[in-house]
């Protein structure tokens, strides 16, 4: 495999440092492979890029192999998902003028939606229709009784768009990663309010995606990216490098943003946003992200959970075979082979239970008995799958 060339889209969010100090720190180039990383605006160039092979691999969300294996999206391939880049990241972010009205929080949020008529129907930016953010959005705004599909209007928009778009009055709360938030922090423009990971904690976020053409015969390849990416993870996780981290996303090839912005959002803790109600919830360990290979293993139940939420929200039909869906989306194996190499322990199982709020996990049983409810209520659901 020496010399193999892999080329990997990445969008400029900190969850691509494990990508970005892989490369920089050549953990591609001791595994042998001759890797370029090609930054892309947004999701929707990762998804035609990977389809049409222009790119080996990229930085993808949870749900892109998903709506790769529904037909969803305007995918042409279907992709896999041989890693997850760490757990977390994500925020949602208001109009300053809307959080110096009250909306502190989604009940905060709702409440001036009612009181106010300008307010009724506000423009809610996400970054993909198959995302994290866009499920935790409706679990959040459902959480306040605004109903995200008559309630507010979702619109797409790339993640380095963000900001702009809340500046020019364009949007008036979006869910996205960082260094945005913090961005729009800084410019005055907004005002992060909430994390994801308050919403459902050490979420799943990014993979590392290949299509199914590109892997067919590449187990061995596979095996090595992930092994090397991996390391980037590790790295990333020690504080000790988060100085070094940010100079190397702040370059323009990468984040394009100052190191000290960047430092600001590697250094985000209990303290981030403005929920009081939030802060006070949060426990000791608690962190906005994390690129802890605790967090990276493939996990097919996380597949399986997005799925439901598609159910829940009258996206995907209430008889669908979740599991046998979350099983093409995710190939462990190349996982498992890296893992053994660095001596890391992998769950025993494929579909592994995830945490959810309050200490509860969700397995295969609590999938099942999720479904058999949403399909008794004929599809789409109010009750909460968190």
């Amino acid at each position: 495999m020496q010399g193999s060339q892999l080329k990997i889209g990445f969008v400029p969010l900190i969850d691509a440092a494990p990508l970005i100090a892989a490369f920089q720190l050549g953990y591609f180039r001791e595994e042998g492979l001759n890797v370029s990383l090609h930054r892309q605006i947004g999701w929707a160039n990762i998804r035609d890029k990977l389809s049409f092979g222009q790119l080996d691999a990229g930085h993808a969300l949870l749900g892109m192999p998903i709506a790769s294996h529904l037909g969803r999206d305007s995918f042409n391939e279907p992709l896999i998902g041989i890693l997850e880049l760490g757990a977390g990241g994500n925020a949602i972010t208001v109009r300053k003028e809307l959080h110096d009205q009250g909306a502190t929080s989604a009940a905060g949020l709702a409440s001036l939606m009612k009181s106010q008529p300008r307010f009724s129907r506000l423009i809610v930016g996400h970054v993909f229709s198959s995302s994290m953010h866009h499920y935790l959005l409706r679990e959040w705004l459902a959480s306040a009784g605004i109903n995200p599909d008559w309630d507010v209007k979702m619109c797409i928009i790339p993640p380095p768009q963000m900001v702009d778009h809340m500046r020019g009055g364009y949007v008036d709360l979006f869910c996205v990663g960082e260094p945005w938030n913090t961005l729009a922090t800084r410019q005055g423009h907004g005002v992060p309010i909430v994390a994801t990971t308050d919403i459902l904690p050490r979420h799943p976020e990014k993979v590392l995606a290949v299509s199914r053409r590109f892997a067919k015969g590449k187990s061995e390849l596979l095996a090595m990216l992930v092994r090397a990416t991996l390391r980037g993870c590790q790295w990333c996780e020690n504080g000790e490098n988060r100085q070094r981290l940010a100079e190397m996303l702040s370059r323009p090839e990468y984040v394009s943003q100052p190191q000290d912005l960047l430092e600001q959002s590697l250094s985000i803790d209990s303290t981030f946003g403005s929920s009081k109600q939030q802060k006070n919830a949060r426990p000791r360990n608690w962190s906005l992200r994390s690129f802890s290979v605790q967090e990276t293993f493939p996990n097919k139940m996380h597949a399986a959970w997005m799925l439901a939420q598609m159910v829940r929200w009258g996206h995907l039909q209430a008889g669908a075979d979740i599991a046998g869906i979350a099983e093409r989306c995710i190939d462990t194996q190349p996982y498992r082979e890296a893992a053994a190499t660095l001596g890391l322990e992998c769950p025993a199982e494929d579909f592994q239970p995830m945490t959810l709020r309050h200490g509860r996990s969700f397995g295969l049983d609590d999938l099942n008995a999720t479904l058999r409810g949403v399909e008794s209520l004929s599809g789409r659901s109010a009750v909460s799958v968190l």
